[in-house]
């Protein structure tokens, strides 16, 4: 049992980083016969893996017609961006008040490492450390219960950001903010670490309207 236990985490894990990875774009279909042949298993665990990431919101299951990845509407990221300036004011304030030396120089290294990513216009390598940036604030809040949740919202924003940061300028855009977040988390100043952070995760969701108004302008 333990075995097939740990076989079903390591495809789910597998077949999660491959969404992530943009492998799985939005809107294809995940077929159980040709994901079993692709990891050489049989449809029962894909069944099982695709029923998890449907729970976590990156597959859409549709009666009839089968598993899709997930693509956000406006609304989805409306409702999502409501949890996250929640989540988001709450993490900063925290980190502002619980934070250490070895936190600054976490998100120090994290925004050198983005600086890089723009300059390459490596946006894929960029989007993973803005949710690396936004998760070590989260843990140094000192809240174990908040790690969870923005886990979830972290994985139902991620192909949204990642398309959204590669329109242009937007890498830029999205560092000035973090710098902006940081230097009041040095500060330790709570309430316009607050505000910096709901402008910065409001200024996502503009983006992401601008970017399906192009979309649709375009179909």
């Amino acid at each position: 049992m333990a075995d097939a236990l740990n076989n079903i985490q390591t495809l789910y894990l597998k077949i999660k980083e491959a969404i992530i990875n943009l492998d799985f774009k939005p809107g294809d279909r995940l077929a159980e016969r040709e994901l079993a042949k692709k990891y050489n298993v049989s449809r029962t665990p894909i069944r099982q893996v695709i029923q998890k990431l449907s729970v976590e919101g990156l597959v859409e299951i549709i009666p009839y017609k089968g598993a899709f990845i997930k693509q956000l509407t406006i609304d989805d990221f409306k409702d999502i961006t409501q949890l996250r300036n929640i989540l988001e004011t709450f993490s900063v304030k925290g980190c502002c008040e619980n934070h250490d030396e070895t936190v600054i120089i976490q998100l120090k290294e994290i925004i050198q490492k983005q600086k890089n990513a723009v300059e390459i216009e490596d946006v894929k390598e960029y989007s993973l450390l803005d949710q690396e940036f936004h998760f070590t604030i989260v843990k140094a809040s000192g809240n174990k219960e908040l790690i969870h949740f923005v886990e979830l919202l972290n994985q139902k924003s991620y192909l949204s950001r990642i398309r959204t940061l590669s329109l242009p300028d937007q890498m830029e855009k999205s560092l000035a903010e973090h710098q902006e977040i940081f230097k009041c988390i040095v500060n330790k100043d709570k309430s316009m670490a607050a505000k910096k952070a709901t402008e910065h995760v409001e200024n996502a969701l503009q983006r992401y309207i601008s970017l399906q108004n192009m979309i649709e302008n375009f179909s």
